[in-house]
C-alpha cells in the first residue's frame, strides 16, 4: 500500500516561525554592537591618521599646530589662499599638494575626517569637504588679530614640543554636527571647539576683549576667571546633541558612540581613546584633560 506524504501542520509551521523569531531577537543585538564597535574602531582609526597628518604639518612648521580656524581677509576663496580650517592643512599635509588645490580637488582622499557613526538626518556635505571632528580651541586657536584680555598676547597656536602632560590633554575630538546652519556644509562640525567645557573659551574679538574664555583653560587658572581649580572635576559635556541652525549644542564634544555616550579623542601625544558621558556634569573627561600651560 502506498503511503501518502503529509505536509505540515499549522502548529508545525508557528514552531518554526517562532524559532527563527526567537534567533532573530537573539542576533540582532549581537550584529548591531558589532557593526557599532567597527564604526568606532573606524573612527578612532581616523582621528590616528589624523594625529600623524598633524605630526607631519609641525615638523615643516616650526613644531607649531595650525590654527584651528583661519579666514584669509584678502584672497578669499581660491587656490593661492591661506583661508583654511586645521582639517585642510592636515589634508594638505598628507597629500603633499597646493592648500587651495587640496580644498577644492574632489580627488582628493579625505574620508579620514568623516565620522562613520555621525549621522546623515538632513543630508551631508560631499566627502571632500566632510568634517565630523573638532579641535582644542586654545591649543589650536581662530586667528584673530587682537591680543588676549589676560596674556596680553594674540592667541597663537602652540608648538608640540611646549605642550605639557600631553598624554591626557585632549587635541581632537568628536564634534557635534550642525544642519542647516548657513555658512556650514549640512551635518559638518565646527572645526573650532569653542563650547568646550560651556564655552569656556574662545578668541578675543576686540582690544580689551574678555571674549577669550580660553583663559580658564589655562593651568594654572587666572584669578580674574576664578573656578575652585579642581583639576580632577568633570567637565560640562554639553548636551550631547546636534544642533539645528546655530542654536543648541554649538562647537563642543559629540558623544555619539556606544549608546550616545561615548566619544573617541585624539590626545597630544598621539594615542587615541574613548570617554564616556553620563550626564552633562559627569563625564570621564576632567579638567585635567582640556587646561594646558601657559604658552
Amino acid at each position: 500500500m502506498k503511503r501518502t506524504r503529509q505536509a505540515f501542520t499549522l502548529v508545525e509551521l508557528l514552531v518554526v516561525i517562532g524559532i527563527i523569531a526567537v534567533l532573530i531577537a537573539i542576533l540582532l543585538p549581537a550584529l548591531s554592537r558589532a557593526r557599532a564597535q567597527a564604526q568606532t574602531v573606524q573612527c578612532l582609526a581616523n582621528l590616528r591618521t589624523i594625529g600623524q597628518g598633524l605630526q607631519i604639518y609641525t615638523l615643516a612648521n616650526q613644531q607649531s599646530l595650525p590654527f584651528g580656524d583661519f579666514l584669509d581677509p584678502v584672497n578669499t576663496w581660491n587656490t593661492d589662499s591661506d583661508t583654511a580650517n586645521w582639517s585642510i592643512r592636515v589634508a594638505t599635509a598628507l597629500n603633499k599638494g597646493k592648500l587651495g588645490e587640496n580644498f577644492f580637488n574632489s580627488t582628493t582622499g579625505k574620508g579620514i575626517f568623516k565620522c562613520p557613526t555621525a549621522t546623515p538626518l538632513g543630508g551631508e556635505a560631499p566627502e571632500k569637504f566632510t568634517l565630523h571632528y573638532t579641535c582644542h580651541p586654545r591649543l589650536m586657536p581662530g586667528f584673530s588679530q587682537y591680543n588676549d584680555f589676560v596674556t596680553n598676547k594674540r592667541q597663537l597656536p602652540y608648538k608640540f614640543g611646549k605642550i605639557k602632560n600631553g598624554a591626557e590633554i585632549v587635541m581632537i575630538f568628536d564634534g557635534s554636527q550642525y544642519f542647516n546652519a548657513s555658512g556650514l556644509w549640512n551635518g559638518n562640525a565646527h572645526p573650532l571647539g569653542s563650547g568646550l567645557n560651556n564655552w569656556r573659551c574662545g578668541i578675543p574679538w576686540g582690544v580689551g576683549s574678555q571674549n577669550g574664555w580660553g583663559n580658564y583653560m589655562l593651568n594654572p587658572c587666572p584669578a580674574i576667571y576664578s573656578w575652585d581649580g579642581n583639576m580632577d572635576a568633570s567637565i560640562d559635556g554639553g548636551t550631547n546633541k546636534d544642533c539645528v541652525g546655530w542654536t543648541g549644542n554649538q562647537q563642543t564634544i559629540r558623544w555619539r558612540h556606544g549608546q550616545n555616550n561615548i566619544a573617541n579623542i585624539l590626545y597630544c601625544d598621539g594615542h587615541v581613546g574613548s570617554a564616556r558621558y553620563k550626564s552633562q556634569f559627569s563625564t570621564d573627561l576632567k579638567m585635567k584633560n582640556i587646561c594646558v600651560n601657559w604658552p
